[in-house]
């Protein structure tokens, strides 16, 4: 075991030392923009980035560009690279720097990107406030955008953001609105994600039963798009959520499914996730020395990790699995299991403070209403008092008049029968016209499908002149903005920038797995989808898919 960690180490050394030299470029050439903000600067710093291995290849940014919307990227990318890179606080900083400029921004799909890169990044630097403030800013983005697949993005980060601060019953609330919107889109990758999502929600929740649902609907797609090492998590959840049912045999098979794949991927976390679920599993059903092998496993990966409450889960098992093979070191694991509960507590009051803090600011506010309240309730005794007093003086009036009234009323009566005459004369010519326009409109659902189709067709023809415009593609289809917009919800569900967005995605999807990539570039293919820089479309294309464009054709280039 000792010889693989230093082999691995010695690799991961050299590894580190071969990108140095990209490292330090990365440094300076950010540097250098942060001095002057020009068009060389900024493909100087996404140049060296891509050398880094972080983009796909380097991102053109083309002449002309204003110096605060080169900031505005420089600075979002430079975010995504630090958040990456595990150095939050470094990735707050640059995000903070961009998110105005992206406010001021034309490109509304960046503005939403950043505030949600900003969420994630205080999520990590457990600023949770900040966090839902970013994640409602891009919820907010998305929801104008009239996009289904953006808004579920967000309903699920701010899910999982409620899920950091441990409150379930919120985080409940939003996966079900993800879930709603992403069955309103044909994104099975994204949809893997929230299941998954909704998995932990409702295993938080003690409801294990909802817990396996999802996870299973998690765990099949992952396997239908081949992405075996994000199904080995889904078995993970499925496992945690058998084991609540006691159904210990699924569970067992479930993470001996996982593990070797999880050994594989090198996603270290979830894999000694995975041998702590086992060692809890072999623990429950008697088999302490092979749960103990298990948790011995995960030790030095939380270890590592700094991970406290992972590690004190796996301490925990030790000292239980261990009481009757070595007591002695089964004492060690235990006086470390009770520090670092101490230390896990110590953090969770100092969380706990601070949310009081704001709780007993927010009774002081509370006072302060409730002195507006009382006087405000004394303004309208007065008020009802006086209404009382004229309504009083007004029934006085009324039963002075009430003879003349009735003297009227017969009348009445007749007016009345003829007024009723002419509303059903009427409401036969109105049904008459009512029923000639759910004709029409029945006309026009079956018109429906050739309508899309056209739609697309022009809209495949039109992308490689860049990109389609709402207001082009009306005149194209011989209508006014308006009346496009209101068929495509009724035809498609969605509005017309949405569909047109769907329509980019798939192309670019048939371009990366049908031209290989010595014949056409990223940029290229941006290009052809109508995208004037590949900054843009890589970041549109990842946050549909989950995955950068270039990850994409790797994974589905066709068999040879």
């Amino acid at each position: 075991m000792n010889r693989r960690r230093a082999f691995i180490i010695s690799l991961l050394a050299l590894f580190c030392s071969s990108l140095s030299l990209y490292a330090d470029e990365l440094t300076t050439s950010l540097q250098q923009f942060n001095r002057r903000a020009t068009v060389a600067n900024a493909n100087r710093y996404m140049s060296a980035l891509a050398g880094t291995g972080f983009l796909d290849e380097p991102i053109v940014i083309a002449e002309g560009a204003e110096s605060d919307s080169l900031r505005a990227v420089v600075w979002y990318w430079a975010a995504e690279y630090f958040y990456d890179a595990q150095n939050f606080v470094t990735a707050a900083q640059y995000g903070e720097q961009s998110i105005p400029l992206c406010r001021n921004y034309s490109d509304r799909v960046m503005h939403a990107d950043c505030a949600s890169l900003l969420g994630l990044i205080y999520v990590r630097l457990g600023d949770f406030s900040r966090a839902a403030k970013y994640a409602k800013e891009c919820n907010e983005l998305d929801l104008q955008s009239g996009n289904p697949d953006n808004i579920a993005s967000s309903y699920n980060t701010l899910a999982g953001i409620y899920m950091s601060m441990r409150q379930p019953d919120e985080a409940e609330k939003y996966i079900l609105l993800a879930i709603d919107y992403i069955h309103r889109v044909d994104n099975p990758a994204r949809e893997a994600v929230i299941y998954g999502m909704a998995s932990e929600v409702y295993q938080h929740k003690n409801i294990p039963a909802k817990s396996l649902k999802y996870a299973t609907r998690a765990w099949e797609l992952e396997k239908s798009l081949g992405r075996l090492d994000k199904a080995a998590v889904r078995q993970t959840q499925r496992a945690a959520a058998l084991t609540v049912l006691e159904q210990y045999a699924e569970a067992e098979q479930c993470l001996t499914e996982a593990i070797p794949v999880l050994e594989q991927s090198g996603n270290y976390h979830s894999l000694a996730i995975a041998y702590n679920q086992m060692g809890d599993l072999l623990y429950v059903t008697g088999r302490n020395r092979e749960g103990a092998d298990y948790y011995y496993k995960a030790l030095p990966i939380f270890m590592a990790q700094h991970d406290l409450y992972n590690e004190a889960h796996t301490r925990k098992g030790l000292r239980e699995t261990l009481r009757g093979i070595n007591p002695e070191e089964a004492l060690e694991h235990g006086d470390r299991f009770e520090h670092l509960r101490d230390s896990i507590y110590d953090q969770e009051a100092k969380t706990n403070l601070t949310q009081l803090a704001a709780e007993l600011g927010n009774d002081i506010l509370q006072q302060l209403f409730r002195k507006q309240r009382a006087r405000s309730y004394v303004t309208l005794l007065v008020i009802c008092l006086l209404f009382i007093i004229s309504a009083l003086a007004t029934y006085i009036v009324f039963r002075r008049h009430q003879r003349l009234q009735v003297q009227h009323f017969n009348a009445l009566l007749r007016e009345v029968e003829i007024l009723r005459s002419q509303e059903r004369m009427k409401r036969i010519i109105d049904n008459s016209e009512e029923e000639t326009k759910r004709r029409s409109e029945r006309e026009a659902d079956a018109d429906d499908s050739l309508f899309l189709a056209r739609v697309v067709e022009y809209i495949n023809n039109a992308l490689p002149q860049g990109d389609v415009s709402i207001e082009a593609l009306a005149d194209a289809m011989c209508m006014s903005v308006s009346t496009l917009r209101r068929r495509m919800q009724n035809a498609s569900g969605s509005s017309p920038k949405a569909f047109i967005q769907v329509v980019q995605i798939n192309k670019a999807k048939e371009l990366l797995t049908t031209v290989p990539p010595p014949f056409s570039s990223i940029q290229e293919i941006a290009n052809a989808c109508g995208y004037k820089e590949s900054n843009s479309f890589i970041r549109a294309f990842q946050r549909y898919t989950g995955v950068t464009p270039a990850r994409w054709r790797e994974q589905n280039k066709p068999n040879t």
